[in-house]
């Protein structure tokens, strides 16, 4: 039998207090607390995602070969190149000496010239192992790279 409260209401309760929050089940609160984790982790994956895109795309160059000379046997030739990123950062120009029996890659062909800017290089070979480059208009300053041999090939600079 319910019995009457001080206001005149009846007791369901039967004299205990009403069921608090703090009071739901431990595994409720385990469950709840790892959805929250769970949604607050995909938030910050994606986040980290997001951000990690937009560098990818804005840090990105690529190489335009714009000149290819063969030696005279044929096996190497001198790879004139552009380096085209994004809009702040300028223009550069590359050469290098490459095998003919690979494909280009100026990661592993490393350049022996470069410079900022679009002078055009014009590269011929005196022998198999004599380069001459020249560049127009010529360049007095703002060379990145200014080697005078690769290996047993000796660079000519006019």
């Amino acid at each position: 039998m319910n019995a009457l409260t001080d206001t005149g209401d009846v007791d369901t309760n039967h004299g205990r207090q009403p069921m608090a929050l703090s009071l739901l089940p431990r595994r409720l609160w385990l469950r709840i607390a790892i959805a929250v984790l769970a949604v607050v982790g995909m938030g910050i994956a994606t986040m980290l995602g997001l951000i990690w895109y937009a560098l990818e795309g804005f840090a990105s160059c690529r190489n335009v070969v714009l000149n290819l000379t063969r030696s005279p046997d044929g096996t190497k030739a001198v790879l004139v190149f552009r380096q085209e990123c994004n809009a702040t950062v300028p223009v550069s120009m590359y050469a290098s000496i490459a095998p003919m029996d690979r494909p280009f890659s100026p990661d592993r062909n490393h350049a022996f010239l470069g410079f900022v800017g679009n002078a055009k290089v014009l590269s011929s070979w005196r022998e198999n192992e004599v380069v001459e480059i020249a560049l127009m208009p010529g360049r007095e300053r703002g060379f990145i790279q200014r080697d005078e041999s690769v290996g047993n090939i000796r660079i000519d600079y006019k």
